[in-house]
């Protein structure tokens, strides 16, 4: 389910994952106060989670460049070596002709890189 910006997800053992926040600073990799928002959104949306336990809490960091689109391309200054990053949200599901782009630059040197999506455009 998806409402309000957050996903509530049943799992087949009875418990229910609830997510994302989406933070542009933070000082701390961990969970943060921003959880409890996540908990009184989520009881809002379905009320029968309401007085639930939580089970346990976790906070991951994913890379996004600032146009939040993928970065790919040669990394400057260091021949040889190579940027395929970002994508923020969508990058799983992108990954694979990422993957795909990636390697034809890097085996063929075939460069079909969009223009949106290259590492000069972050700049």
């Amino acid at each position: 389910m998806f409402v309000d910006g957050l996903h509530i997800v049943p799992h087949a053992d009875g418990t229910v994952a609830i997510g994302s926040t989406s933070e542009a600073t933070w000082t701390d990799p961990g969970p943060d106060a921003a959880l409890e928002g996540l908990l009184a959104r989520a009881v809002k949306a379905v009320p029968a989670l309401a007085g639930a336990k939580v089970v346990s809490r976790w906070a991951g960091i994913r890379p996004r460049a600032s146009s939040r689109a993928p970065v790919l391309g040669a990394f400057p200054g260091q021949p040889g070596h190579y940027a395929a990053n970002g994508g923020f949200k969508i990058g799983f599901g992108m990954a694979p002709k990422l993957a795909e782009v990636m390697a034809d630059l890097v085996l063929d040197g075939r460069d079909s890189i969009p223009r949106d999506f290259r590492v000069e455009a972050l700049r």
